[in-house]
């Protein structure tokens, strides 16, 4: 495929949405990988209750973690929770990016900006 090169310079308004929708998908995709991450390196060996690794009990210093899910009565419960509906998101994600990406890179200016 040809790369497409899409106006920046007003008037195009709609190729002004066109580049700014493509670079979210980029940064999206570049945000939802690093978080996948995250959620995998804190799950490997984590010694505590499954789950906790994710929560917090308070809402702002002194958080034991950077994930921010507020725990409920049982421990684990919510992080579990999002532990697997981040896994899912991921699967869905992952499709959608996989059939995605080279009609988003011919978008992207003439530059991939993985």
């Amino acid at each position: 495929m040809s790369t497409i090169i899409i106006s920046n310079i007003s008037p195009f308004t709609y190729g002004q949405m066109s580049n700014q929708c493509i670079a979210k998908l980029v940064a999206l995709n570049t945000q939802m990988v690093r978080l996948y991450e995250a959620i995998a390196t804190a799950s490997n060996n984590y010694p505590g209750t499954p789950g906790t690794e994710f929560e917090t009990s308070t809402l702002g210093v002194g958080s034991t973690n950077l994930f921010g899910v507020l725990a409920s009565e049982t421990p684990g419960e919510q992080g579990l929770a999002y532990q697997d509906t981040m896994g899912q998101l991921s699967t869905v994600w992952t499709a959608f990016w996989t059939a995605a990406e080279p009609f988003i890179s011919q978008l992207d200016n003439g530059t991939i900006s993985m």
